[in-house]
């Protein structure tokens, strides 16, 4: 089956949320003999060498550079439409180029679409050919923002909530199927007429690497030369209890959690447990977050090739987001590795967990406070959340049957198209018109 794969970005290496989804979804589509073509977007020019790779493992593959600064430009230029301004920041001639070919040369029998950003590119003759993967609504985190920060900012924000929700709703509408990763997230979409609700939209949530992430594997798998010297004493077995917080730096919702949790929670911790030390381990902090590190007991490691020896150092994994949106990746990968979790109600919406079973759940400072405290002095306890986080991810987010899932409604779609030519050229005998290019979105 010829597939066509758009993404907003490049799905290697799969160091990241989106990044994390999106290839194991390619790899799937491999592994099940489909020729795949890739086309994708990367905004940080370190990523356009993995186009070979990822040409190697595909049918054809194209990276498209994305400027940030000139999309951001692109994005305002959206004020004085209706459109969304991420479709501004996600529009280009030179993808809108490669489409048309990829989409003439391949006459693709499915497309995925990964992100709402770019199904502006599919053409409406190939409405019923098309899945996209929202995998969280957008809008809802703009709308979130909109709330968190001042204006001009927050009236950016508001507009944009909007017209992407209006965006996300003819999606859903128009294309053979939409994927979200939760029941929270559909349930924004709450504008949908019933049978869209029931036919096209699709709930796969994400899954975890459980290999990869073995608690027992853990300790083992790390000599002191992987890690820098500045930071290998976090890999000795010591008393110090030591909390970790994992994920990219650069990222607002990160940003403002671990701004949070340093600020108005760790004072607390430190009361009680003065010894406890807080790992900041991600990419790209910002000079926010870096100042952060200037504050006693807080480290901020940047960018780490491997965070598992991070998470065998947690005492406890800590995620105070108050801004999340589906499932949060680093939350999966500590329970993964057995580590106790403590997470804000926002970051445990998206799980299908029970507070005090499988993570500890709490809002306000002091109650996020007394959460840590708990795990820290509490080995019992420590120990029996580390193994009942590690069986609800090998119960719930196996990798395996979701992405069987994912597969398998591609290619029910697919299957759907993949009918022998007729007369007139192409599949069920029509000839294109001018009104099947127009965009389907």
């Amino acid at each position: 089956m010829k597939l066509l794969f758009l993404a907003h970005r490049i799905p290697y290496p799969p160091n990241k949320g989106d990044k994390i989804r999106a290839f194991n979804e390619l790899t799937a589509l491999l592994a099940r003999g489909h020729e795949v073509h890739l086309l994708a977007f990367a905004d940080d020019p370190r990523d356009l060498h993995y186009q070979a790779e990822l040409a190697r493992l595909c049918a054809s593959a194209a990276v498209v550079p994305l400027n940030r600064q000139r999309a951001k430009l692109r994005a305002l230029g959206k004020l004085f439409s209706r459109a969304p301004l991420s479709l501004g920041y996600f529009s280009a001639r030179s993808m809108r180029r490669h489409v048309r070919r990829k989409l003439a040369e391949v006459d693709p029998d499915a497309i995925l679409v990964y992100s709402s950003t770019m199904a502006q590119y599919v053409p409406g003759k190939f409405a019923g050919r098309t899945v996209v993967d929202l995998v969280d609504v957008d809008s809802e985190k703009w709308r979130d923002y909109a709330r968190h920060l001042r204006p001009p900012a927050s009236w950016l924000y508001q507009i944009e909530w909007r017209r992407l929700r209006r965006y996300e709703h003819r999606i859903a509408t128009r294309s053979a199927y939409t994927l979200v990763t939760t029941q929270r997230e559909a349930a924004l979409l709450e504008d949908l007429d019933e049978f869209t609700r029931r036919a096209r939209l699709r709930i796969i949530t994400n899954g975890v690497d459980l290999e990869h992430y073995r608690p027992e594997d853990l300790p083992a798998s790390f000599t002191p030369d992987q890690i820098p010297v500045g930071e290998r004493r976090f890999l000795a077995q010591t008393a110090t209890p030591r909390l970790v917080f994992t994920g990219a730096m650069d990222y607002y919702a990160n940003v403002e959690g671990v701004r949070y949790f340093v600020e108005e929670v760790f004072p607390l911790v430190r009361e009680r447990e003065p010894r406890t030390e807080l790992l900041i381990v991600g990419s790209n902090p910002t000079a926010e977050v870096r100042q952060l590190g200037e504050r006693a007991g807080v480290t901020v490691t940047g960018f780490v090739a491997d965070i598992r020896p991070y998470l065998a150092a947690a005492t406890a994994c800590v995620v105070p987001l108050r801004i999340a949106r589906g499932i949060q990746n680093k939350v999966l990968e500590a329970m993964a590795a057995g580590r106790a979790v403590v997470a804000t109600p926002e970051v445990a919406a998206g799980l299908c967990v029970v507070d005090g079973e499988h993570l500890l759940v709490a809002r306000a400072p002091q109650e996020m406070a007394e959460a840590v405290l708990q795990v820290i002095e509490d080995e019992s306890l420590r120990t029996h959340l580390g193994a009942q986080a590690r069986r609800f991810v090998e119960e719930e987010h196996d990798w395996a049957p979701l992405l069987k899932r994912f597969t398998d409604l591609i290619e029910s779609v697919g299957s759907r198209s993949a009918s022998p030519p007729q007369a007139g050229g192409r599949r069920g005998g029509r000839k294109d018109s001018p009104q099947q290019w127009q965009m389907i979105f």
